[in-house]
């Protein structure tokens, strides 16, 4: 029988809402979404221990793209319109390649999300209102159905028994769904206080030309992995929700202003803890150069200060990077982010002398169209 969670502890919110803002233990944290902040030089190595990786050139293992899924073992691709799944040990091996696209029986129409449990050694595909499950070799095992015109926004493997799922079209009870992975039926449902005079969905800009009508979105990270569980969010209400392993919901962050008193609109995605940091990213639903801007911020945990980012690190002189959701997307792993290193980018820097130690070496030794170079992020 599908259950329901209860929404949330009364006194725990009200207790947070007295909390300092000095970042303690179990406080609520509060953030500031339409403020001016100062910039805060951090160096990645002081939070994150690099690895940097490059995988071997494979006439037969081909990709142009960032890989979907990294884990302690492999590494995998899904290319989304020719359907090609290609997968690496995490030494950069080339281990296997597979394609079963198609409109046939244990086929896929195209690759809309991967997923991998290495425990099973299970690839979930996502594709139209289906779940394809193969062995990391392409070995097809079943498929899981999915309601019809369904339009998930985000999917994660959550345990062994279930996927967690953030439904755009509101077609499941909830937005927020545990869903069975052997037959799709909602095991339970999460349910999140929600504005219902915003969209939640409304995160984007129209633009129209005299040929064409487009949609311009920015980063949206409704599900971000935190700790043992999940951070939560509905762009429609305030309040950021920490979802435990054991099923306990409870707001962990609230942003100001209101997001029903904004124009445009400021959204604010989960966060990454790093250090003394939690990292952050907010969108403005506004076009400026053919984008929604982003910004990305920091927050000191001891302090409660927040800045803007910027993050050098010593193996690449000048070079900045960032961290936000997108950085653990593909390793779903709060403690191990992912950063992509163009290869043509940086034979540039080091025909400039700005590369030195490890990183220096890989490009020293990299073909001139061998493959980028990733740099894997153990946060301390």
């Amino acid at each position: 029988m599908e259950k329901c969670f209860v929404t949330i502890c009364i006194l725990y919110l009200f207790l947070g809402g007295c909390t300092s803002n000095k970042g303690k233990e179990n406080s609520l944290i509060y953030f500031n979404v339409s403020a001016s902040y100062p910039e805060k030089e951090v160096n990645l190595e002081d939070i994150a221990t690099i690895e940097y990786l490059q995988l071997k050139v494979d006439e037969e293992f081909l990709f142009s793209i960032a890989p979907n899924i990294i884990t302690e073992n492999k590494i995998i691709f899904g290319h989304r319109l020719n359907g090609d799944i290609l997968v690496f040990s995490r030494n950069g091996e080339p281990l296997s390649i597979f394609n079963h696209k198609g409109n046939g029986p244990g086929e896929y129409i195209i690759i809309h999300r991967l997923m991998y449990d290495e425990v099973l050694d299970e690839i979930f595909v996502v594709s139209a209102n289906k779940i394809m499950v193969y062995s990391s070799y392409g070995e097809f095992y079943r498929s899981i159905p999915l309601l019809e015109q369904l339009s998930l926004g985000e999917i994660v493997n959550y345990d062994s028994q279930t996927f967690l799922m953030y439904d755009y079209l509101k077609k499941y009870p909830a937005p927020f769904s545990l869903i069975s992975k052997e037959d799709g039926s909602v095991v339970e449902t999460i349910d999140l206080p929600v504005n219902k005079n915003i969209n939640s969905n409304n995160i984007y800009v129209i633009i129209q030309s005299e040929n064409s009508i487009s949609l311009v979105r920015g980063p949206a990270h409704r599900i971000v992995k935190y700790n043992d569980g999940y951070l939560l969010t509905d762009f429609s209400t305030d309040t950021l929700y920490f979802l435990s392993s054991e099923k306990k919901l409870s707001p962990i962050l609230t942003r100001t202003p209101a997001i029903q008193s904004m124009d445009p609109v400021v959204y604010l995605n989960g966060f990454v803890e790093a250090g003394n940091y939690e990292f952050v990213s907010t969108v403005t639903v506004k076009y400026v150069d053919s984008n929604l801007p982003v910004t990305y911020l920091l927050r000191d945990k001891e302090t409660g200060s927040v800045y803007r980012q910027k993050i050098t690190f010593n193996g690449y002189k000048g070079k900045n990077v960032t961290i936000s959701p997108e950085t653990i997307a593909s390793t779903q792993d709060s403690r191990l982010g992912f950063i992509n290193l163009d290869l043509t980018e940086l034979q540039d820097a080091n025909h400039e002398n700005k590369l030195s130690g490890r990183l220096k070496e890989l490009v020293d030794k990299s073909d001139e169209d061998g493959n980028d170079i990733y740099m894997l992020l153990h946060f301390k």
